[in-house]
């Protein structure tokens, strides 16, 4: 375990540290927002609203839900296991001059494990990646992106990412089998977006 912990240690110092530069910090601080719950959900109703209006009943309902339970599963696991974020976990060798982290937005220090904006994410992109399997490759870019941000902007470790996306995926997995199984109207999941 401690193997482990190091090596989450080191990709975290390459990530930040080596990559960082001004472009990316634009970028990364402009995708993570992806991992906001309420930014996900307006998009998402826009996109059925214009496209198809039928999906608000059908299909966001049960995204919020994936949301919820996946973000309440993040909840849960940050009280079980409270990993302090990068910035305090290395603060004595930052105090020593012999690290330095890439901060990019808030400077969090408590509550690392796992990653909520990867939780959010990636429940929203396997949800709709089912829905619109054709787009299921820019939908879970885009997960991965907001959750490689979190590492970028130095508020997460990548196991913090990597557990918060496996959750996400799971609570959106299961949520989409259980719509199948109770909903009265037949999944949509092969219409993708250039029929909608």
């Amino acid at each position: 375990m401690e193997y482990l912990l190091t090596l989450d240690r080191k990709v975290f110092l390459w990530i930040n540290s080596q990559w960082a530069n001004p472009y990316l910090d634009f970028f990364f601080s402009t995708i993570t927002w992806l991992g906001n719950g309420w930014i996900i959900v307006a998009l998402v109703f826009i996109f059925f609203a214009m496209k198809r209006r039928v999906y608000l009943r059908r299909h966001l309902p049960w995204l919020i839900v994936a949301l919820f339970l996946s973000g309440l599963c993040i909840f849960l696991l940050k009280k079980i296991a409270p990993r302090p974020r990068p910035l305090s976990d290395f603060g004595p060798l930052i105090e020593a001059g012999k690290v330095q982290i890439h901060i990019v937005g808030e400077r969090l220090r408590y509550g690392s494990f796992p990653s909520g904006h990867t939780q959010t994410a990636f429940a929203a992109g396997t949800y709709l990646s089912l829905l619109f399997p054709r787009w299921s490759l820019l939908f879970l870019s885009l997960a991965g992106g907001v959750g490689l941000s979190r590492i970028y902007m130095g508020a997460h470790f990548p196991l913090d990412v990597i557990m918060g996306g496996l959750v996400g995926i799971v609570f959106a997995w299961v949520t989409w089998s259980v719509r199948n199984k109770f909903q009265k109207h037949p999944s949509h999941s092969n219409i993708d977006l250039n029929a909608v």
